[in-house]
């Protein structure tokens, strides 16, 4: 949904921790677990709040075009909207409004290496928008305000912004071969949806003309310190455990569950969910846990820490 990717290959968290940029707005860890004694676990998940109706997840250019942009927005509740987008582009800053959007029930059904799982979700359809063409493309781009459906937005949200560079995954290789248990998680380490997704990366614009981005003034917070956006980043990682359940039982598997961390404006975690869960319980649980007891550094929007989430990644092989 651009943050700092964490992983940790080996069994030993410390001996290689190994950092790359990723992602589109959520950040990525992805953390070792090894056998350990059972301790007490925060089994329930605690839902994710919301700071504005709607949200940018996604955004990608139209074809060979050098000024159509194609764009997704991810809300809480389903509902119709008007938005205002911000962005700074390679050449200044432009905004661009949509009267109205829609907010549509689209509940996932997915199926990973180690589960099949459903994941309720509300996105938009493909929405559209022209940049003029001296613009050049956009670097960060958020919702800044929202309002009623075929009114004028007036309600101001944070600077919860994407980055366009980020959509592609950059990762630290290892120069050495992975080992066998590593090569096979690598093969587990996929997600299909099974359900079509309201949303189409491959829509094309309507026939209709499509909205409009004008140039406007840098925003004032802009200018108030060398590096107005920054990603929320890994302060200190604390490795899920393997549980005990499993290995005092013989077994030895190997599993990854995806948890998504809502992050304050202060860094704190105040949300934890199951972004992509392994299937078995106490996998699942010793993630969410060790998820919430990371500490990270907030993300920052026009200078100021804004609200964020990180997808933090577990991934348990026993040594």
């Amino acid at each position: 949904m651009l943050v700092g990717n964490v992983r940790a290959v080996t069994a030993r968290l410390s001996q290689r921790l190994q950092m790359a940029l990723v992602g589109l707005v959520f950040g990525f860890v992805v953390v070792s677990g090894t056998p350990c004694a059972a301790s007490a676990r925060q089994a329930g998940q605690t839902p994710l709040r919301t700071y504005c109706a709607a949200r940018v997840v996604a955004l990608s250019r139209v074809g060979n075009s050098a000024s159509t942009w194609r764009y997704e927005l991810a809300a809480d509740v389903p509902a119709a909207l008007s938005v205002q987008l911000t962005m700074q582009t390679s050449t200044g800053w432009y905004r661009v409004a949509a009267p109205t959007v829609p907010l549509l029930q689209d509940n996932g059904t997915y199926l990973s290496g180690e589960a099949r799982y459903k994941r309720r979700q509300i996105h938009s359809p493909a929405q559209f928008f022209e940049l003029p063409f001296a613009a050049g493309r956009p670097r960060y781009l958020w919702v800044s305000k929202v309002g009623d459906a075929g009114a004028s937005p007036q309600t101001p949200c944070p600077a919860m912004w994407i980055e366009h560079s980020a959509h592609r995954r950059h990762s630290v290789k290892n120069a050495k071969p992975l080992s066998a248990n590593e090569a096979i998680w690598s093969q587990m380490d996929r997600t299909q949806r099974l359900n079509p997704s309201v949303y189409n990366p491959n829509a094309l614009p309507p026939v209709a003309p499509i909205a409009q981005a004008h140039a406007v003034s840098e925003p004032a917070s802009a200018a108030t310190c060398r590096h107005p956006f920054r990603a929320a980043r890994i302060l200190h990682v604390v490795a899920p455990s393997y549980p005990f359940a499993y290995a005092g039982a013989g077994e030895r598997w190997l599993a990854t569950v995806a948890v998504m961390v809502e992050l304050a404006p202060d860094g704190s975690v105040v949300g934890r969910v199951l972004a992509r869960p392994s299937g078995r319980k106490f996998f699942d649980e010793s993630a969410l846990y060790a998820a919430a007891q990371t500490t990270y550094s907030p993300k920052i929007g026009l200078c100021r820490p804004v609200p964020s989430y990180y997808i933090f990644d577990a991934e348990f092989g026993p040594e």
